[in-house]
């Protein structure tokens, strides 16, 4: 019995560790476990911290009145900008565009218009414009070159040079005279502009060898020494009367600088 005894003393030892050991296994594991689940409750946390905002406005944000807008043009397909930001091309509608004044231009290959509109909110507003050429015609006491951005434009018979509706910026120029000067004229759609040129005067001074009167296109202006004697740009007639008898006559033709005639008799 007591051989029996001895024999299942290392038998029992043996389970006793196995048991431990399992004991032990089992105990890391249910810690292990709290752990793992701990963690993927903080990486939840931590998630849902760095979700974006939402993007609704704020409470109490009123949206600014608004109403419609719609652009048509002929021919169609014209830029449209508003408020110098482009809306799209004709024909167009928008559906927000603030109450108030609106500058509205529609540009295209047959020019630009600039227009002002009301808008009202809940209401809509039509802009419903033509675009296409119209004319200008310079009146000038003489002969004038015409040309914009370096590009020379020609009148037709009638004495009108056709242009894209819109602003412009007119260079007239007259080399002989010395004579340049820029003209804006805007454009509109079938009709016709005119330009009128008033340049200042120029100055003709006249010396004679002899004492004389002085005549400039049949009109008396004084007596040699004349000194700068205020004239239009452009050729005069210039008659030189010697008191004592006789006379000079000459074509000249006065620019922007002072012109000076010098008579010998």
């Amino acid at each position: 019995m007591a051989e029996a005894l001895r024999d299942a003393a290392p038998s029992a030892g043996k389970w006793l560790a196995r048991g431990a050991a399992a004991t032990l296994v089992l105990g890391g594991a249910v810690v292990g476990g709290r752990y793992l689940l701990n963690a993927i409750s903080t990486m939840s946390t931590r998630e849902a911290v760095v979700t974006p905002k939402a993007t609704t406005p704020p409470p109490g944000t009123k949206r600014k009145p608004s109403g419609e807008l719609h652009v048509n043009s002929t021919p169609a397909g014209a830029q449209v900008l508003v408020d110098g930001k482009a809306r799209g091309v004709t024909p167009l509608a928008l559906a927000d565009v603030t109450q108030g004044r609106h500058e509205v231009t529609l540009v295209s290959s047959a020019g630009t218009l600039r227009r002002e509109v009301r808008i009202v909110a809940g209401e809509t507003a039509v802009l419903d414009e033509a675009i296409f050429s119209g004319f200008v015609t310079v009146y000038s006491p003489f002969e004038v070159a015409i040309d914009e951005n370096g590009h020379v434009l020609r009148a037709d018979a009638s004495n009108q040079v056709m242009l894209p509706a819109g602003v412009h910026d007119l260079r007239l120029t007259n080399r002989a005279l010395g004579y340049e000067t820029v003209a804006r004229v805007e454009i509109k759609p079938g009709e016709a502009a005119n330009v009128r040129l008033t340049p200042g005067p120029s100055h003709l001074t006249v010396t004679a060898t002899e004492a004389a009167e002085v005549w400039v296109d049949g009109a008396r202006v004084g007596d040699t020494p004349l000194t700068a004697a205020a004239v239009a740009l452009g050729t005069h007639e210039v008659l030189v009367k010697r008191a004592a008898g006789g006379e000079r006559r000459f074509t000249v033709t006065v620019g922007v600088n002072p012109f000076t005639l010098n008579v010998d008799f």
